[in-house]
């Protein structure tokens, strides 16, 4: 089972039990309005099923639980066609989000991968300030429905390769 550790938090593999904090979580319309393709109102069956179709990571597919230990389930990072991430509400604004996301971009490289695509929503300044800071670039922009919000969102797509994730400090390659 691969378990990632942080200074703070342990990224691991979903477990059944953990379906109702993440369904509260993630189904939250604040954290739920900055994730265009998650289904919304998101219900505890949704997450159960999601949770129950993970499988063990390997580059390129990936789905850890984000796990702080005093607090428990915080949110999620994963590396699909696109990474994605969120953590909840009462957590925003401590460098959870960017420790998951670091944790996650370093084992995808240490695996072999050799890119990896991201995208926020154009006025998601918390999701696009961390993708930049950790050197990803924008390749283009497109419109993606939002189930939230019920109207196309305009996104900016970016893209992380190996070899400036490798080359140092990630903040010099924005």
């Amino acid at each position: 089972m691969t378990e990632l550790r942080t200074a703070r938090l342990l990224l691991r593999p979903a477990r059944p039990e953990d379906a109702p904090c993440y369904a509260l979580g993630i189904g939250e319309y604040a954290v739920a309005r900055w994730l265009t393709a998650l289904p919304w109102p998101y219900t505890l069956g949704m997450a159960i099923e999601w949770l129950r179709q993970t499988t063990t990571p390997r580059p390129g597919q990936a789905f850890f639980i984000v796990e702080h230990p005093q607090r428990g389930v915080i949110g999620s990072v994963s590396l699909f066609d696109e990474m994605g991430f969120w953590i909840a509400r009462p957590h925003w604004g401590r460098g959870y989000g960017r420790e998951a996301v670091q944790t996650l971009v370093d084992w995808h490289f240490a695996q072999g991968g050799t890119e990896i695509i991201a995208s926020a929503q154009h006025d998601n300044r918390a999701s696009l300030r961390l993708t930049a800071q950790l050197g990803f670039r924008q390749v283009t922009r497109q419109y993606r429905f939002s189930h939230a919000m019920q109207h196309n969102v305009d996104h900016i797509v970016s893209k992380l390769e190996r070899a400036h994730w490798t080359a140092g400090d990630p903040r010099q390659c924005a």
